[in-house]
């Protein structure tokens, strides 16, 4: 998962379920990004402590921490490593680039849509996540995940 995914995730109050139902893993330098760039925020101590109680895995390639690595670059980096379903972001750069490589992502809102269809939330709960995380993405992915939850959208 990149930074930019996990943000909307736990500004939306989405993380917490989505810890619980997935495993989530995150590079080293989107650590660094979310809980040292942004140490003090609520959003960054709410990461910090999921990392510390093991709910979100921290994977390192051995190199440390490259300041000059961007984020996208060590997800990508970290799913070609092996053992992992799919990328989740929230970047439309990172996902243009991850539909070149034939590389499967899922956006906040679709990863809604699988808790719901998983059983973990109900269907008022999906749409109540979905509300919740309107505001952190856009018209269009709000209005497929709405379609999705609804029955309208293709598996």
């Amino acid at each position: 998962m990149d930074a930019d995914c996990l943000i909307k995730l736990t500004k939306s109050g989405l993380k917490e379920a989505v810890c619980s139902a997935l495993s989530i893993a995150i590079p080293r330098v989107v650590e660094t990004e979310i809980v040292t760039a942004g140490a003090g925020r609520p959003d960054a101590e709410l990461v910090r402590e999921n990392i510390e109680l093991n709910r979100i895995a921290v994977w390192d390639d051995g190199a440390g921490v490259d300041t000059h690595r961007r984020g996208e670059d060590a997800v990508l980096a970290m799913f070609r490593h092996g053992g992992y379903a799919a990328v989740a972001s929230d970047d439309a750069r990172f996902i243009r680039r991850l539909r070149v490589l034939s590389v499967p992502f899922a956006v906040p809102a679709v990863i809604i849509v699988l808790l719901h269809r998983d059983g973990v939330l109900t269907d008022d709960a999906a749409r109540a996540a979905l509300e919740e995380l309107r505001q952190h993405i856009s018209p269009d992915q709000y209005a497929t995940g709405v379609l999705m939850l609804t029955g309208g959208g293709e598996e």
